[in-house]
């Protein structure tokens, strides 16, 4: 299996990406940012509520957040009311170890990435939904860490691939649940390192690359791609797209975090028009996801071990809360709205 080593510049972070999939270890303060509830009351309720991890929602749960951890067994994928504020315990959960980035597609349906290169998709529009089924990526040393489609059961998902194991470089594998990926887009060969990618609802694509940072832009999602201009991240990270279309894009990924920020755009088809940002983040956030009427972004922050909630408008978000309960210690990765942003 190749090795794809990259610069960290942040300690709670693993050396290589080969580690990083391995899942990380060391143990993370609890809710760090200002204004949420202190670590002894929150480590308290975890030890009590730990009893409710792979119960399935009730029928009643329409919907809520997903908080994914990168834990190398067990289950990994966490449900929690829509609004959390006083750090209650998690809902339901999903057995779906070693995830990165989630998603939840336009009916429902979870999407989670396994760093062993394989996707699974719960069934929607509940919480917490049955096991519909899984794929594997093209390579088996394939690294996928995000993943996003209108419609997981019977369209088209594509998926994020840190390294593609025929190319070493990264790249955006098209894939269906019934028949697995059948194949791939790639920038001449020069889109390094995909941590993250959007499509939008007339199938249009885009991948957050390291190594340069880049953004590229897919038609269709097909072609050889175009590099967008106008794109000002220093960093890759996430990327979402709001209601109205704009390009919600996280720079912080694991080859760079120095200063964890967000920015919005317009078109990026492939020229970008900056309407907002940099938004500071309140803690180390590689992803993060809207909601439904695009009024809240919900970001993984694994440096405080915390979902942090941010009130979100195109040319301004201000931070609301965080919650934590229920989280172990491994790294908090993916945070998704359930249901997601009408973009």
């Amino acid at each position: 299996m190749k090795t794809f080593f990259v610069s960290i510049h942040l300690p709670v972070a693993c050396i290589t990406v080969a580690a990083m999939l391995a899942g990380c270890g060391g143990s993370q303060p609890s809710i760090g940012a200002p204004g949420a509830m202190p670590q002894s009351t929150a480590f308290a309720t975890y030890t009590l509520t730990r009893s409710v991890f792979g119960i399935p929602a009730p029928d009643s749960a329409k919907g809520g957040i997903y908080a994914s951890e990168n834990l190398s067994s067990g289950t990994g994928v966490f449900g929690y009311p829509n609004n959390d504020r006083r750090n209650g315990p998690p809902t339901c959960s999903e057995n779906a170890a070693s995830t990165y980035d989630i998603a939840v597609d336009g009916q429902g349906n979870l999407i989670v990435p396994n760093s062993l290169n394989t996707i699974t998709i719960f069934k929607g529009p509940n919480m917490c939904g049955p096991k519909l089924g899984s794929f594997h990526t093209i390579w088996d040393d394939d690294y996928p860490v995000d993943a996003t489609s209108t419609d997981a059961v019977s369209g088209t998902i594509a998926v994020g691939v840190v390294q593609d194991a025929a190319t070493g470089v990264g790249s955006i594998e098209l894939c269906t649940l019934k028949s697995g990926c059948k194949g791939n887009l790639l920038y001449g060969y020069r889109m390094n390192a995909v941590f993250a990618v959007a499509m939008n609802k007339r199938g249009d694509c885009w991948a957050s690359s390291a190594e340069p940072t880049a953004l590229t832009y897919f038609k269709g999602c097909s072609g050889s791609g175009q590099l967008a201009t106008g794109y000002a991240n220093p960093s890759a990270g996430g990327l979402d797209i709001d209601k109205n279309g704009n390009l919600v894009a996280i720079s912080c990924s694991v080859v760079s975090c120095s200063t964890p920020t967000l920015y919005v755009y317009s078109g990026c088809k492939p020229k970008c028009k900056k309407i907002g940002g940099p938004f500071s983040l309140q803690g180390t956030s590689l992803y993060g996801h809207l909601n439904e009427d695009s009024s809240r972004f919900a970001a993984a922050d694994y440096q405080y071990g915390q979902i942090d909630i941010y009130k979100y408008a195109p040319a301004n978000i201000a931070y609301m809360y965080s919650f934590n309960n229920g989280l172990s210690s491994g790294e908090r990765m993916g945070a998704a709205y359930n249901p997601r942003s009408k973009e």
